[in-house]
């Protein structure tokens, strides 16, 4: 129940609209998305200008009533969750839709776009916009700025923090920052975009961006490859990457890959060798000069075997065992899911080592991993046939981050911290950086009414 809540609903009817407002019996009707949680709040709001956004804000504000964002609600760590006492702001009407510039090759986007959409309003004109995740016909580009969303093409062309040239976003009090700037080249002081970019609502509303879009390349040719681990598997990306012919790579342990693909009916795909791991390479090169290159990593041992997919049909199916993650939670239950980065020279040592420990606290725990090559980032699932106690994924999690910070990687790769990683974040960064963090959150939200109990700890833990 929100404090003052009739006279809240009056202000907020008279600042967008009654018919902008839903009762809580009207947001339980809402579609959670991935967390049940994400529709706990009291009233959610429709606002459809940056204008009635500021003004919303503007009233919650006053009244101190806590406002979290959601977009797609496809984000992984608990930061669209809501309680009664608090409001949704749903951005999925906000107007703006699609505007792609060709020549300058930049797309002005409203937040509520979903990646999809963009993509194919990109494709018409030769582009694409350099990201790409499993949950593109869900996620908004609003959505994926505020989580600074990564995915498989982020070692060619960067994470949302890369492909974000402008934007506009309201602050907590109402106030709207508004750079659409549409060049790659501006120094006009701070850089106020990146501020909003990763901070996961807790800074302010993105209502519309301003996104680089590139010259989309062909389609490529998808090869699975049985390899024995990492350290293979990074050898045979860099010999196909010094051809400058990759365009992805992506590897699969042996648990994830056969799971997947049993709960999908493909096990046909991974007929041709068991393997310990298996990396999917697609690429530009003709099928002649791709053999070439790999010739050598076959004499070496570094692949077992592979297979090239002779059709679309055939290249849907390789791909779908690896972005179809859902299947292998669905026959998981009781599964703990991480999210983290490793420089590559360190992913094998750091797998193997992990297997251990994850072993030494339980060996009915099932282990399985999938990694964007490129980039190392590394996405863990924990699994067993009991439930976690809170002392059980604690122990998990300080598993999942030991030597992490210590190699130069990063506790969270991709999807954010939200709820579910802020005692990590905790257990993970200098107390400096900590007081920066909150200081910047008493600047622009001093009532600390966006999104609030998310991504901040309180203090740096050392346990």
């Amino acid at each position: 129940m929100l404090d003052h809540e009739q006279d809240v609903i009056e202000a907020l009817g008279e600042a967008i609209g009654a018919d902008a407002i839903l009762r809580s019996n009207q947001v339980a009707t809402l579609d959670p998305g991935v967390e049940p949680l994400n529709t706990g709040a009291s009233l959610a709001i429709r606002p459809t200008s940056v204008a009635a956004v500021s003004r919303a804000l503007s009233v919650c504000n006053a009244y101190k009533v806590p406002v979290v964002t959601h977009g797609g609600r496809t984000g992984l760590s608990g930061a669209a969750m809501t309680a009664p006492g608090q409001v949704i702001l749903l951005t999925d009407r906000l107007e703006g839709g699609i505007e792609i510039d060709p020549i300058d090759r930049v797309a002005v986007v409203s937040a509520a776009v979903t990646q999809q959409a963009l993509q194919e309003a990109a494709a018409e004109h030769g582009l694409t916009i350099g990201i790409d995740t499993a949950s593109r016909g869900s996620a908004t580009i609003g959505g994926m700025i505020a989580t600074n969303a990564g995915g498989m093409e982020a070692f060619r062309y960067g994470m949302m923090r890369q492909r974000v040239l402008g934007l506009q976003a309201v602050l907590a009090d109402g106030t709207i920052v508004d750079d659409l700037t549409r060049v790659p080249k501006a120094n006009e002081a701070y850089d106020l975009k990146q501020i909003f970019i990763g901070s996961e609502g807790t800074l302010g509303v993105v209502t519309k961006a301003v996104i680089r879009l590139e010259e989309a390349m062909p389609e490529g040719n998808t090869t699975l490859l049985a390899v024995q681990g990492a350290s293979e598997a990074l050898r045979v990306m860099r010999g196909v990457q010094a051809t400058g012919g990759l365009m992805m790579s992506e590897l699969m342990w042996e648990h994830y890959a056969n799971l997947v693909a049993e709960q999908t009916g493909l096990t046909h795909v991974l007929s041709f060798c068991e393997a310990p791991a298996y990396l999917i390479i697609q690429s530009l090169l003709d099928e002649d000069t791709l053999l070439e290159t790999l010739a050598p990593f076959f004499e070496s041992g570094d692949i077992i075997d592979a297979v090239l997919a002779k059709s679309n049909r055939e290249a849907g199916e390789i791909w779908r065992i690896r972005e179809d993650s859902q299947a292998a939670l669905r026959v998981m239950p009781n599964v703990l899911l991480y999210d983290i980065s490793m420089p590559l020279s360190q992913l094998d040592s750091y797998v193997k080592d992990l297997r251990q420990r994850i072993t030494t606290l339980d060996e009915t725990m099932i282990f399985q991993a999938l990694c964007h090559l490129g980039d190392g980032n590394l996405h863990v699932n924990i699994a067993r046939s009991t439930p976690f106690t809170l002392e059980d994924k604690d122990a998990v999690s300080k598993a999942i981050e030991f030597g992490i910070k210590d190699a130069g990687g990063a506790v969270s790769a991709e999807h954010g911290i939200g709820t579910a990683k802020m005692r990590t974040l905790a257990r993970n960064i200098p107390v400096g950086n900590l007081s920066a963090m909150h200081a910047l959150k008493a600047a622009f939200d001093p009532n600390g009414i966006l999104n609030p109990g998310k991504v901040l700890p309180e203090a740096v833990l050392n346990d």
